[in-house]
């Protein structure tokens, strides 16, 4: 499947460099593409040169021009007259506001999923299968999601761990080794108490899996897998917080990917787990 270039942009886009914005412009404001766009033509009508196409082709990840140009060519088949996120307005009722709500974590998940690769998602399982420990990072409203994550993956037989505490956090991540996997959750990418944590397990070679919703951020480029959940900002949601939804199901599909190839292991924790939590039942 490919990837929606559009909403890939808008992830990237304020950590662009000027001449990368000047690209990303021309992009989100050309609906059609030609099947016949050469690199040349494209780094024309840009203003830039071709060298520089190439050097943003492959910041975003694509192989190469041609993979972009296919991103691009698959503009043509999204719909542009339903915006992504629908903005609240005090003349709204409060159905109406619910319906934005909705529509908005809607999109917000179809955008993120859009991102997602076979490839990113296969090396991040790959990383936690392989773990002695996975150990889970996150503050503020990331907390909430690395939170959700431990709650889950206390369902492996691998060993997790987690604390809500900053100081216990930074604790927790040099006790780490590259035999372990971490996960850290950061909405910006720029926090700087997350990028601390980020620096001590790159220290110790430890696997780093990153979610956030913005590409090219200073923990983006430390992840040695990133994956970004689309996300934003409005007048009464200046947190994105419709962002929190996208994080956590892609915990949530980390979580099942494990489960499924882990299937006896995983069946075998759950059993221990609700025969406990059924023993604190009343009958």
């Amino acid at each position: 499947m490919t990837q929606n270039i559009d909403s890939l942009l808008r992830a990237y886009y304020t950590n662009l460099s000027e001449k990368y914005k000047q690209i990303a412009d021309y992009i989100l404001k050309t609906e059609h593409f030609n099947q016949s766009l050469t690199i040349q033509e494209f780094a024309a009508d840009c203003g830039v040169s071709t060298a520089t196409i190439s050097r943003f082709a492959k910041m975003l990840t694509f192989a190469n021009f041609q993979a972009l140009k296919m991103a691009l060519l698959a503009k043509q088949a999204i719909p542009t007259d339903n915006p992504l996120f629908h903005e609240i307005s005090n003349n709204d009722d409060y159905l109406t506001m619910a319906d934005k709500i909705f529509a908005s974590n809607t999109n917000a998940l179809k955008a993120t999923r859009s991102l997602l690769t076979e490839a990113q998602l296969r090396q991040a399982v790959d990383y936690i299968n392989q773990a002695k420990r996975l150990s889970l990072f996150g503050l503020g409203a990331s907390g909430i999601v690395a939170q959700d994550g431990y709650h889950k993956f206390l369902r492996t037989a691998i060993p997790t761990v987690y604390s809500q505490d900053y100081h216990l956090q930074l604790m927790q991540a040099t006790q780490l080794t590259e035999q372990d996997c971490a996960l850290i959750i950061s909405h910006s990418g720029q926090n700087k108490d997350a990028l601390e944590i980020a620096r001590i397990l790159k220290e110790r070679h430890v696997p780093l899996i990153v979610i956030t919703s913005f590409g090219n951020s200073t923990l983006a480029k430390l992840g040695d897998v990133t994956l970004l959940s689309i996300s934003e900002e409005t007048n009464y949601r200046a947190e994105a917080l419709h962002a929190l939804i996208a994080q956590i199901s892609i915990v949530d599909s980390l979580f099942m990917m494990l489960a499924v190839n882990n299937g006896p292991q995983t069946e075998q924790s759950f059993k221990a787990i609700r025969t406990e939590i059924d023993r604190t039942r009343q009958k």
